[in-house]
């Protein structure tokens, strides 16, 4: 019972901390149209909403994926990071201690870019054997696929972002490459090098996941804290 009611003491300290300083900072990757380089878009409307209707605002900033991890996780001056997928591995409240997750606010539907010109084509993650396959460093991108990676079953070219696989995949030096289906379009759209290349390009009408998009809170009292006011707001 004593140590029930130190916990919900900090907990509700946290949140004090909170209302009182009225803004969260979280990390983000540059990765549109969820976030643009300023930090704007989609996911960032969604996640400054839900936190406004909790009462507090939102300091996100950009970084590389890999540092926007790792900041969030470890660095006390921010308290989460956004979009992630979900990783059982990372989750605090589960077998992981990384971070703690929000209830989903959107989906990111992944995929496989192709030109229309190849043979690509898959209905199991065996036939994947069989190709080239990009991938970004650092992502997660389905649980099955990312276990076949890690055993060796797959081989992989882990690229820095979805436009380098575009582009290598446009030139014919990947057979596929994992991509959201939203960041795919948006590219074409959008990259005038990728844009040339739009009518070349497709994006194979078998889903490889349709993940919700979370925020990762740190694992700790604030962070708690931070997750259970963006649940409450969203």
């Amino acid at each position: 019972m004593k140590k029930t009611t130190i916990a919900i003491a900090a907990a509700l300290s946290a949140l004090a901390t909170f209302a009182n300083a009225g803004t969260v900072k979280l990390t983000t990757l540059e990765w549109p149209p969820y976030v643009n380089a300023d930090a704007t878009g989609t996911s960032t409307d969604t996640v400054t909403a839900a936190f406004a209707a909790a009462g507090a605002t939102v300091e996100a900033e950009v970084f590389p994926w890999n540092r926007a991890v790792n900041l969030a996780a470890k660095d006390p001056a921010w308290v989460g990071l956004y979009p992630e997928y979900y990783d059982a591995s990372a989750d605090a409240e589960k077998a992981g201690d990384r971070c703690i997750y929000s209830a989903p606010f959107g989906t990111s539907p992944v995929g496989f870019v192709h030109r229309t010109d190849n043979a690509f084509d898959w209905s199991s993650h065996e036939d994947l054997a069989n190709y080239r396959i990009g991938v970004v460093q650092g992502y997660i991108n389905e649980a099955k696929f990312d276990g076949m990676v890690a055993d060796g079953s797959l081989e992989v070219d882990a690229g820095p972002t979805d436009a380098s696989n575009v582009e290598k995949v446009a030139a014919g030096r990947m057979d596929a490459a994992v991509i959201d289906r939203n960041v795919f379009e948006n590219l074409i759209a959008t990259e005038p090098r990728l844009a040339e290349h739009a009518g070349d390009l497709a994006f194979h009408a078998s889903p490889l996941a349709n993940h919700n998009l979370l925020v990762c809170f740190e694992n700790s009292d604030q962070g708690r804290a931070a997750r259970d006011m963006f649940n409450s707001g969203l």
